[in-house]
């Protein structure tokens, strides 16, 4: 994450327990932003739902709406995030800020344009209302642009603007449920869905007004980093795959006997996705944990190695350099787990009790605790995967992600074909053996990181270009 690192360290030099809160907090906003508002968002428009005995139909309406447009602006982002978070790095690294801004323009313009076709074709024939579909659309493309701006926030040192921002979307969104429900006669879900709206517009709005004051001067070259799908095209699908394998189970859920059909618009399985909602809730700790972790404290010792290759040190210093950072690098694996699995443990706990209180039947719950242990699986896996993208095993980390999205599309298939005590299973399996393959990836390529390092690398360096690199060409010598 391009730039988050040398804030979390002048965060973490500040002494006593707020020092630490505020970078906790800092690493929670940049890396889980989106993912925080749409659970308060959900779970408060639920509360109000409740309170005002809504009828079932407008609370499963509203609940697939959000599902809807949160997992697929997800997948339509996802390999342009990875793209342009190199890109981003490279830039920060190289001091060519002026760069980064443009870059936010051009891919908006290119996953806005896609997402906004995706809308329009699957909200087409829909028997919504027209209001409720417009509200719709424009939540999915309000997320689209949220989540990649998320990957520009990195570089932005005033985190506590950035907790400002999603606050007050968070409270515009809730304040607005409230008075739309209580002071109009709105249709019940197209108030809640509005609400979203005007809370993530406004966060859109003051964040980019934040990135805007913070870069300055830009160059006008706002297609640069397109350039990178020529450089780093395994980027794309490494993150493609893995948020396709995240949701490929549900998919094929929404196929088998226990869907429903949700207004004529959306396909839903709430026995398993309500659960996979929870489930997923499960990992946060990890992913706060990591950006902390990797960034203060594995940072250093990778950039001791690599500055002592760069710097002509001798080779009893690069391999103590080298045997220090692997250690480091273990250590903090194992610090993720132990810390996951505390609160994968407390998950399954909490959620026996608290699950059937808000409507979970015993079938839902226990494929919640089966989700959850898989869960946990597959967060290590993809920190691991992470970490293979530190070292440049592209490869490796396509691999894994691949294995990821086959082997869970393929188990889920083959275990939906037994009992109901089976769900979930074929989401575990997957999980287990994509974590002992990234595992076994990972020790091995640092067992020979020397010769990766000393003989993975061309001699000479040869930019490569393709396709992508030729239409941004053409690109800017029509603007001369």
């Amino acid at each position: 994450m391009a730039g988050i690192g040398f804030e979390l360290k002048k965060l973490f030099k500040e002494k006593g327990f707020f020092g630490n809160i505020k970078a906790y907090a800092y690493s929670a906003v940049v890396s889980l932003g989106p993912f925080i508002l749409c659970t308060l968002a959900v779970v408060t428009m639920q509360i109000l739902l409740s309170y005002i005995d809504a009828p079932f139909k407008d609370k499963e309406l509203f609940i697939a709406t959000v599902v809807y447009t949160f997992i697929f602006s997800q997948i339509i982002v996802s390999g342009f995030k990875m793209i342009i978070t190199r890109f981003i790095s490279d830039m920060v690294y190289e001091e060519k800020f002026e760069y980064i801004m443009p870059s936010l323009y051009g891919v908006l313009s290119i996953v806005v344009l896609l997402g906004g076709i995706t809308g329009i074709i699957f909200y087409w024939r829909s028997p919504l209302s027209p209001e409720i579909k417009i509200v719709s659309y424009l939540l999915f493309i309000e997320l689209i642009i949220v989540f990649i701006m998320m990957e520009y926030l990195t570089t932005f040192k005033d985190y506590i603007k950035i907790v400002k921002s999603f606050a007050a979307g968070v409270a515009l969104s809730i304040i607005l449920a409230v008075i739309f429900l209580k002071f109009t006669g709105l249709q019940i879900v197209f108030c809640l869905i509005l609400s979203m709206v005007a809370g993530f517009f406004i966060i859109i709005t003051v964040l980019m007004i934040y990135l805007k004051i913070f870069f300055g001067k830009s160059e006008k070259k706002y297609y640069e980093f397109i350039k990178y799908f020529d450089r780093y095209p395994s980027l794309f699908f490494i993150a493609l795959f893995y948020t396709l394998g995240l949701y490929s189970h549900n998919f094929i859920f929404w196929t088998s006997g226990i869907a429903v059909n949700i207004s004529r618009t959306y396909i839903f399985a709430p026995i398993y996705d309500v659960p996979t909602f929870y489930a997923f809730l499960s990992i946060m700790p990890s992913m706060i944990v990591f950006v902390v972790s990797i960034e203060t404290n594995f940072y250093e010792k990778y950039k001791t190695y690599y500055s002592l290759i760069t710097g002509k040190g001798v080779f009893s210093d690069i391999e103590n350099a080298r045997k220090d950072m692997t250690r480091t690098l273990w250590a903090e694996i194992r610090n993720i787990m132990e810390i996951q699995l505390f609160f994968t443990l407390i998950f399954i706990a909490a959620g026996t009790y608290i699950l059937p209180e808000i409507g979970l039947t015993q079938l839902s719950v226990d494929i919640f605790n089966l989700l959850v242990l898989g869960a946990y699986f597959n967060i290590i896996m993809f920190v691991i995967v992470l970490m293979l993208l530190y070292f440049e095993d592209r490869k490796g980390a396509f691999f894994i992600t691949l294995t990821f999205l086959i082997s869970n599309s393929v188990f889920t298939i083959i275990t939906i074909q037994y009992q109901e005590n089976m769900f979930g299973m074929g989401f575990f399996i997957a999980a287990f053996i994509s974590l002992l393959i990234a595992v076994t990836e990972l020790f091995v390529y640092l067992r020979n990181i020397n010769y990766h390092t000393f003989c993975g690398q061309p001699i000479i360096y040869k930019e490569r270009r393709g396709f992508f690199s030729r239409i941004v060409d053409e690109l800017y010598s029509e603007n001369k």
